[in-house]
């Protein structure tokens, strides 16, 4: 096949992905996101038969983009400060993923693009330090009859200590979030990476479960009967095989239980159900509700004496801000140790803002 030719079959493929004519690929893109100097963000998107382009970002919302040369449609939002925003375009009406950006926001439903701004240091960033790894794991639950998936961090130097073990933190990330997210998203590699180089925060090992494992069955299967199958697998399938394959201290104040937004009050209906099992907790922009273990809340005195940490995060733009500061105060009037943490500029129920909360609390775990 000669060059012109396959250059072609290239083109009109991808045109029929974007519903754009093949010519109009040809030629070299215009950067899809630019960063300026003020930190406004300048947003591109070739579309030259399109009536109407729109982009969605986080940190502005939806906002009309206008049409140039070639094709491209532009705009430029901000200032915003320097972090990790979701975006995506809105073409006629359907929403369209970045083809020119490698990041992706993983979810159960539509994946946004990832604008990373580097302009300033971040908790999150890729340093010259020692990184610890990154495995994606199956394990196989009898109480399902499949596989499920996790993604397991391991501090540095892990495989050359073979006789050294470590702490746990049980990480669940919110609703329609993958348990990519935490990984892809939250950064948390990067963070705990960071914070021990800089003696900041202890060794640990994180384990990223999937919060929703109801979609693990085809669809249409009543898992109904089974209960809360996050919960049955996290303590007597996910806690053993984790336990049996990496090198953990298996006593409970060295496990640490928390998360984002649904995930953080998964996180702490099974701390506080299990106080046996776990000294550290952690509610990250979370509904919560203190209907489960109802026993942790008569007897204040008795609970504090179980845990080491109780730690807890919300936004005050958050929509769940109002449930979060209600739970909040539960605690303080049952006589409950806790450490709080408000934000009021990270756009309200975001990642930004798990980000924020990780590099905290993280810091106060096992210690």
């Amino acid at each position: 096949m000669n060059k012109n030719k396959a250059k072609l079959l290239a083109s009109a493929a991808l045109a029929l992905c974007f519903n754009l004519p093949a010519v109009a690929q040809w030629g070299a893109p215009s950067p899809s996101t630019v960063v300026n100097p003020d930190n406004t963000v300048t947003f591109n998107f070739r579309a030259p038969n399109a009536k109407d382009v729109k982009v969605n970002a986080q940190f502005a919302g939806t906002k009309d983009m206008q049409k140039g040369e070639n094709g491209v449609w532009s705009v430029t939002l901000g200032p915003t400060a320097p972090d990790i925003y979701p975006y995506c375009f809105v073409v006629d009406g359907v929403q369209v993923a970045d083809p020119q950006c490698p990041e992706w926001f993983p979810n159960e439903t539509f994946k946004n693009s990832l604008l990373d701004m580097r302009t300033a240091p971040l908790i999150h960033e890729v340093r010259d330090v020692p990184h610890g790894s990154v495995d994606y794991v199956d394990y196989y639950s009898d109480l399902m009859g499949l596989y499920g998936r996790l993604v397991i961090y391991t501090p540095p130097h892990y495989d050359q200590n073979p006789n050294k073990k470590y702490p746990v933190f049980y990480l669940i990330s919110g609703t329609t979030d993958t348990e990519e997210v935490y990984f892809k998203v939250g950064k948390v590699n990067f963070i705990l990476d960071n914070l021990i180089a800089e003696g900041a925060a202890k060794e640990m090992i994180v384990v990223l479960p999937y919060g929703n494992p109801s979609l693990y069955f085809p669809k249409g299967t009543n898992t109904f009967q089974m209960g809360d199958i996050f919960s049955k697998t996290l303590i007597n399938e996910i806690m053993p095989f984790v336990e049996k394959n990496y090198r953990t201290i298996n006593e409970k104040d060295s496990r640490a239980i928390g998360g984002f937004s649904r995930g953080g009050n998964q996180g702490l209906a099974n701390g506080l159900a299990n106080l046996d099992k776990f000294s550290y907790l952690c509610s990250y922009s979370s509904f919560t509700s203190p209907q489960s273990s109802p026993e942790v809340y008569a007897n204040g005195a008795d609970t504090n004496s179980k845990i080491k940490l109780f730690w807890l995060g919300v936004g005050t733009d958050d929509f769940l801000y109002q449930n979060a500061k209600e739970y909040m105060d539960l605690l303080d009037k049952s006589g409950i140790k806790n450490t709080k943490e408000f934000t009021t500029d990270k756009h309200g129920h975001t990642w930004m803002n798990a980000r924020y909360f990780l590099d905290k609390s993280l810091r106060l775990l096992f210690k």
